[in-house]
């Protein structure tokens, strides 16, 4: 069980795959995706809808009758993390970083000094129309760097006070001037820059779910 809870986490960077992977495991268990403007099968019978980051999965036993009672288990597939603004590209002495928003309430301390990807979904043109699709970026592309304990002695008596759009704008090259990011997430996406309308991109830590500890076996 716990080796299934590591392979999930490790498939699901961003809240919309969380639901891609929640969706395959469904299916594999007898789980029928419903389109969300159909009607709903009045019969028994195992369905799910997702929409984006949601996903809405439940289980209609046979001889069902309106007064019986149901039980509801929710959970979230989101979490805190820095996400990547839509106009990012900042440079300053030489460093290209990314504006970032923090969403959710991420203990910032533990976004320093970590090898971070990319992942989410963009939105793209096509001769059919908009098209959204998922993208994952597993490199390490991206750092939030903490200061040298010579550039910042007050911080072991004062402890780590850290601005959100000051200190966790993360590097990702180096420059004269900014970066492009929607050029490279468009060179990512195999699409050209005038296809790409939108992203929803956010920072993940790179690190692989595993259990830790003396005794893992």
């Amino acid at each position: 069980m716990i080796e299934d809870l590591a392979h999930y986490l490790d498939a699901s960077p961003s809240p919309f795959h969380a639901v891609e992977t929640a969706a395959h495991l469904l299916e594999a268990k007898g789980f029928t995706e419903l389109a969300e403007h159909r009607a709903t099968p009045s019969g028994p019978g195992h369905f799910f809808v997702r929409r984006g980051g949601s996903l809405v999965a439940w289980s209609q036993p046979d001889a069902v009758a309106a007064e019986h009672p149901f039980r509801v288990v929710g959970a979230h597939t989101d979490s805190p993390n820095l996400r990547i603004k839509p106009h990012p590209d900042r440079h300053s002495y030489g460093w290209q970083s990314l504006g970032v928003e923090v969403y959710g309430g991420p203990l910032l301390t533990s976004w320093l000094d970590r090898d971070l990807g990319l992942s989410g979904r963009a939105v793209r043109r096509t001769s059919k129309g908009s098209v959204t699709e998922l993208f994952r970026i597993d490199d390490p592309i991206l750092r939030v760097s903490h200061l040298a304990i010579h550039l910042n002695r007050d911080v072991a008596t004062d402890g780590l006070k850290l601005n959100p759009q000051q200190h966790l704008a993360p590097h990702w090259g180096l420059g004269s001037g900014p970066g492009d990011f929607h050029a490279y997430l468009a060179d990512v996406l195999n699409v050209a820059g005038t296809d790409l309308l939108a992203w929803e991109a956010m920072t993940h830590d790179l690190t692989p779910a595993q259990v830790i500890g003396r005794d893992r076996d």
